[in-house]
């Protein structure tokens, strides 16, 4: 399906640039010049961008900026300056987190696509009340999301739901815990992990905590990884002969290059290879677990859309991309019975697992299939509530060539639209509520966090709620509380959450993206 939009955009942005950005009732927008020190240069570019693009740009353009700053706090200058950019971002641990960004990297990479380094596992921080024989301590841990295949990490028997409690010999602490991710470091070729355990005590009141002796340390060595997206897909058969489709998918990433998105889609291929053995196995239901999904391509949300809704709404409208009142909407239909054709499972119901990790383009699929009447059922926590979407932009506005300054390319991902469904409706800035909650994360009335069970498995527990809704089978909400904490046991947990950056909106051709 082709997508003009965005060549016809670029079109008008180049007029644009030709008459020199003059708007009526602010400055001329300068234009970065080769005399410019090369942090000027990139931030009048910046400027550049946000002008047109930023959803916000009215009131960008009645700042004066200073120039002479490093690149990345001149667009945290920008965007703090901006009063009415409620959307874009939001407050974390008492600081704001913006969804814009800036990237540099080397102008002169490797031709040839390498799957980047890493040890290949997914973690969450916490912080917990540890009762000792001489008092209460607040400790801090790391648990295991997930674990990539075949990566560092799943050789040396990591798996989901295994607790850290120190990295490289060091505790997990205050300073730190927020972004527990960068405590496994880029900057060096191993790691070293210990396990501790936290296992329920005999009378079943409390739970004791146990840490590994150093000796036992698991060193891990970065390794290029590929971090499949699709990380599961099943045909499961429930209690009640239900023959229900299972896939865990964790972003909406076409393909193994994100800087090569014309060519690189191999994901959305092995995505339509998923469906057409669910197709083939003749499922009747589907859950699609985006617990972990925070965002991706517009085009691969569109693609996995077009694969589960009903073949009589195949081709209608489903997303709006609304931008600043200067550009004009854009539309994505569902892709056509004839694209699809192999690959549609024809489903007016689905079951969505997500928490306050899915956001972006994973509540815009929620959000966009009730737009076109198909009954998601939600199990798990609050969302995020990203309404809106950036587009990848690497470009001058007066040619073709790619925004390079100095030895650097840079990428601006700035928010540009906001996004709605197919009857108007945006109004999940606050999340997108569960239809059955349960949050594998914090939990203040049970200890049942304690047991995250394998993903995929109809044991887990979050799964365990879909398969059970399926079946008809009454769904409990909630867990009592343990009445006693005994000497050397853990307190139910006061999550510190790690707030990762979520979610852009991209289009399938050049620019728009939602992660």
């Amino acid at each position: 399906m082709k997508h003009t939009f965005v060549k016809y955009l670029h079109l008008v942005l180049l007029l644009v640039a030709t008459l020199g950005f003059v708007a009526c009732g602010h400055d001329p927008i300068p234009e970065p010049k080769p005399s410019d020190p090369e942090d000027v240069q990139v931030n009048k570019w910046t400027y550049q961008i946000l002008s047109y693009y930023y959803l916000w740009n009215e009131e960008v353009k009645a700042i004066h900026p200073a120039y002479e700053t490093d690149y990345q706090s001149f667009l945290t200058n920008i965007l703090t300056a901006v009063k009415v950019n409620t959307l874009d971002g939001k407050n974390y641990n008492g600081s704001r987190s913006f969804y814009s960004y800036i990237t540099a990297v080397p102008a002169t990479r490797a031709s040839s696509f390498t799957f980047p380094e890493t040890y290949g596992m997914s973690v969450r921080a916490y912080g917990f009340n540890i009762q000792t024989q001489t008092g209460t301590v607040l400790r801090y841990f790391a648990r295991i999301q997930y674990v990539t295949p075949n990566s560092p990490a799943a050789r040396a028997g990591l798996k989901r739901g295994d607790w850290i409690g120190r990295i490289d010999g060091k505790q997990i602490l205050p300073n730190n815990f927020s972004d527990i991710n960068k405590l496994l470091p880029t900057n060096s070729s191993s790691v070293k992990v210990l396990k501790c355990s936290f296992t329920a005590n005999a009378t079943g009141d409390g739970v004791i905590f146990k840490e590994e002796a150093e000796s036992n340390a698991i060193t891990l060595t970065r390794a290029a990884v590929e971090d499949n997206p699709i990380h599961t897909h099943k045909v499961l058969t429930t209690s009640g002969g239900a023959k229900v489709g299972y896939l865990l998918f964790n972003q909406f990433k076409r393909g193994y290059d994100d800087s090569d998105l014309e060519n690189s889609n191999e994901y959305e291929e092995q995505l339509r290879t998923v469906f057409r053995e669910f197709k083939s196995a003749g499922i009747e239901e589907l859950v699609l677990d985006l617990r972990y999904n925070g965002g991706g391509y517009v085009s691969t949300a569109q693609l996995l859309s077009s694969m589960i809704a009903p073949s009589a709404k195949l081709g209608s409208k489903w997303l709006e991309c609304r931008p600043n009142a200067s550009r004009k909407s854009s539309w994505y239909n569902l892709l056509t019975a004839t694209e699809v054709a192999d690959c549609n499972i024809s489903l007016s119901r689905l079951y969505v697992i997500a928490s306050g990790s899915s956001a972006s383009a994973s509540e815009l699929m929620i959000n966009n299939l009730r737009g076109l009447d198909v009954d998601v059922i939600h199990v798990g926590s609050t969302t995020e509530g990203k309404v809106v979407g950036m587009e990848v932009i690497d470009h001058l506005f007066n040619s073709k060539d790619k925004a390079i300054f100095g030895n650097y390319q840079y990428t601006l991902h700035p928010v540009s639209f906001r996004s709605y469904d197919a009857k108007g409706t945006s109004n999940y800035e606050k999340g997108l509520i569960p239809n059955h909650f349960y949050d594998e994360y914090m939990d203040e009335e049970s200890l049942r966090w304690i047991e995250w069970g394998e993903l995929g498995e109809p044991s887990e527990p979050m799964l365990k709620i879909a398969l059970n809704l399926i079946d008809g089978v009454a769904v409990e909400q909630s867990v009592s509380r343990a009445k006693h904490i005994d000497v050397g046991v853990v307190e139910c947990p006061n999550t510190l959450q790690n707030n990762a950056l979520r979610g852009t909106i991209a289009a399938p051709s050049d620019n728009f993206y939602t992660e």
